[in-house]
């Protein structure tokens, strides 16, 4: 695999640690051969910071033209995704297109479509499809461990002066409130299509598709123009109801939480705070057990690169079709429309 990256931002910066620790531990032939930034600055310090040999352009086709390169992952904000994303396909490179698909449902099928006429590995990079307490809560429910599952809770709360990601500081020589997720028309919407996902993927993954939602929208963050709190309801085909919450305050110090809990006829289940660990309470366990070792929300990069890297070189199949990720734009869309007209929404039903 020849790689590079399109965009050298925070972002960017995760990919590129479980790239590299990938590449130490399977010792694969993967080169980074491009970084490919319209910000140099930016783009040097990400080659200094990982001690890359590779070279630095502007522009896409520049490095398809010098480099021998053959794969692309893209990490830029999300209304740049379309035109990056196309040029990618016409240069016949695999691509891994950070989420969501596109700031607007129209993008996202725009891409869709042209991604059917490639012949190229296409994957959008929902990180939570391969998170392994998600992964192991989704066996243990198979298992019945719990019962029959009555409810859940998904939860994330994070303040902007503390977000592990830095995603919501600015690049240098920037005011607070240039930074693009701040951005409605940037971004296509507040916290829910965006980090929200990583929420809303794991209970698809679990109960299936979302039937119904009700939701309300809030705007605690000053410089949020999309909504910096979400709280919904959300009922699923198999019966099972969930609660959805996520916040983005500027400076709010939240006290621990488990992000997931499942509640069953004979017990419960978490993701154990931060996300790290799976744990059960039940009669055999009222005070609660870990049963997985603490693996955490970062290390699913890893196993998004990996499988990402065996579709291209094995030609597997994704773990989770572009197409499977339209559904978190769709349920948060539902969620906007809900707030807006105050009723039920049915996420299958948004175009």
């Amino acid at each position: 695999m020849k790689l590079a990256f399109i965009g050298c931002g925070r972002i960017a910066s995760v990919h590129a640690k479980s790239v590299i620790k990938y590449v130490s531990d399977t010792k694969h032939p993967i080169e980074i051969v491009a970084l490919i930034d319209t910000n140099l600055e930016s783009a040097e310090e990400f080659k200094s910071k990982y001690n890359l040999s590779c070279k630095i352009f502007t522009q896409l086709e520049e490095a398809t033209q010098e480099t021998a390169l053959d794969s692309v992952i893209i990490s830029v904000p999300h209304y740049l995704h379309e035109d990056l994303a196309l040029r990618a396909f016409s240069q016949k490179l695999n691509v891994l297109l950070e989420k969501p698909m596109a700031h607007t449902l129209d993008s996202a099928h725009r891409i869709l479509d042209q991604s059917r006429r490639s012949d190229n590995i296409f994957m959008i990079a929902e990180n939570s499809q391969y998170w392994p307490e998600i992964l192991k809560v989704k066996d243990l429910l198979l298992d019945g461990v719990i019962g029959e599952v009555v409810t859940a809770k998904a939860s994330f709360r994070q303040a902007s002066d503390k977000d592990i990601f830095d995603s919501y500081s600015v690049l240098k020589g920037d005011t607070e409130s240039k930074a693009w997720r701040y951005s409605l028309a940037a971004a296509g919407g507040g916290i829910t299509i965006d980090g929200g996902a990583h929420w809303i993927r794991p209970l698809r993954i679990w109960f299936g598709e979302i039937k119904e939602t009700f939701c309300k929208f809030s705007y605690p963050h000053p410089l949020m123009e999309g909504e910096s709190l979400s709280q919904a309801i959300f009922t699923f085909e198999n019966s099972v109801t969930a609660i959805f919450e996520g916040i983005l305050t500027e400076k709010t110090v939240f006290s621990k939480d488990y992000p997931f809990r499942i509640t069953g006829t004979r017990g419960e289940i978490m993701v154990g705070p931060e996300g790290y660990g799976v744990y059960i309470f039940d009669q055999e366990h009222p005070d609660g057990f870990q049963l997985f070792d603490r693996h955490g929300y970062n290390s699913s990069f890893y196993h998004q690169f990996h499988d990402f890297y065996s579709c291209i070189v094995l030609g597997k199949t994704p773990n989770a079709s572009a197409e499977y990720s339209l559904g978190e734009m769709k349920v948060a869309l539902a969620m906007e429309k809900s707030n807006i007209e105050k009723m039920w929404v049915t996420p299958h039903k948004i175009n």
